[in-house]
């Protein structure tokens, strides 16, 4: 096998330190992670991770917003929320680093100061849920932030604890996707008004 050549140049190099980050933060937590050990992983010098990101507190934030990116690109142009959602959920299982990583920061209480600056796909969500309620399709009764809240929240958590929900519920063999899309479905159609 050849040898992978080293990342040159201040773009490459930060995107070397990104994947590197978002592969062993997503499998170790923040927490197992060294600066060494992304280094090694990315193949450059660890004073380059200082140099470029500051700290690993820095990194670990940065790490978080890109694989926040990664996921707001993978779902492209929506028009609905439950489009949205949906696109969401199918980008969520092809970039699970975003979820793995946030999940260990949270579990791993090890951050300092923000999780991250920006939340562009709740901020977007929340927009939809707001637009679709003034379209009479979505009930006005709800907050649309305490809207966007639950139903990432149900997202996340099935995510994270499918190995205990799905047995737990006698649901271990069936094909974890479609009970998860069935759940999903269930909590979109709560909040839809009877002419939706």
């Amino acid at each position: 096998m050849p040898k992978k050549r080293k990342p040159h140049g201040r773009e490459e190099v930060m995107a070397s330190i990104l994947e590197a980050a978002s592969e062993l933060f997503a499998k170790k937590g923040v927490a197992g992670v060294s600066v060494r050990d992304i280094a090694t992983r990315a193949g450059v010098n660890h004073g380059l991770i200082h140099r470029h990101f500051g700290s690993k507190e820095a990194l670990r934030r940065q790490t978080q917003e890109k694989l926040s990116a990664d996921l707001i690109a993978e779902m492209g142009k929506t028009n609905t929320f439950e489009e949205t959602m949906t696109m969401a959920w199918a980008a969520m299982q092809k970039h699970d680093a975003f979820w793995r990583v946030l999940a260990r920061t949270l579990l791993d209480g090890k951050w300092q100061g923000e999780i991250q600056s920006v939340f562009p796909f709740i901020e977007l969500a929340i927009e939809m849920v707001a637009t679709e309620q003034e379209q009479g399709r979505i009930m006005k009764n709800a907050d649309p932030k305490i809207v966007v809240a639950g139903i990432v929240a149900m997202a996340l958590g099935l995510e994270v604890f499918e190995n205990y929900l799905l047995p737990a519920t006698g649901q271990q063999d069936k094909d974890a996707q479609e009970i998860k899309a069935e759940i999903l479905n269930f909590w979109r159609n709560l909040i839809k008004t009877e002419s939706a």
